[in-house]
């Protein structure tokens, strides 16, 4: 049974997020799979697919014993290298739609969202390599306690 850790939960909504990244809820993207930082992606494995880790998580403020923290997250996007720069132009799109930017309706964002800060990065196959990423940075606002 996983402990009510609100890190934790944090990630997995995201996660669960992510896994509606498909083209019959009006993404342009059809994610295979979703991971978790714990799964191990098998040789080979069908792409697009998406690896969803914490990069960093900081403290910025403590009351009592609840601290407000940020977690940046890490989603990387990993493509077959035959993928075209526009396929992974789109799943930046897709994400980011998927956690609520672009929304009207406040529950459509993703809670704690800090919604002025996202960052992308592309990595594009070497000789040798089979696959093309873009990995696209988060932040997250949420509270902890400390018994």
């Amino acid at each position: 049974m996983p402990l009510p850790i609100k890190a934790s939960e944090v990630t997995t909504s995201l996660r669960e997020r992510l896994e509606q990244i498909q083209p019959a809820n009006g993404y342009f993207t059809a994610l295979a799979k979703v991971y978790d930082p714990d799964e191990t992606v098998q040789d080979k494995a069908p792409t697009p697919y998406a690896l969803v880790r914490p990069a960093t998580d900081a403290r910025t403020g403590f009351a009592n014993r609840q601290a407000l923290r940020v977690r940046q997250f890490e989603v990387e996007v990993v493509f077959s290298k035959a993928a075209a720069a526009s396929e992974l132009d789109a799943v930046h799109v897709d994400v980011l739609r998927a956690i609520g930017i672009g929304q009207d309706l406040e529950e459509r964002k993703f809670p704690g969202l800090i919604e002025d800060e996202d960052e992308a990065s592309w990595r594009w196959a070497q000789k040798g390599e089979t696959t093309h990423s873009i990995t696209i940075t988060i932040g997250v606002h949420y509270v902890e306690t400390y018994n």
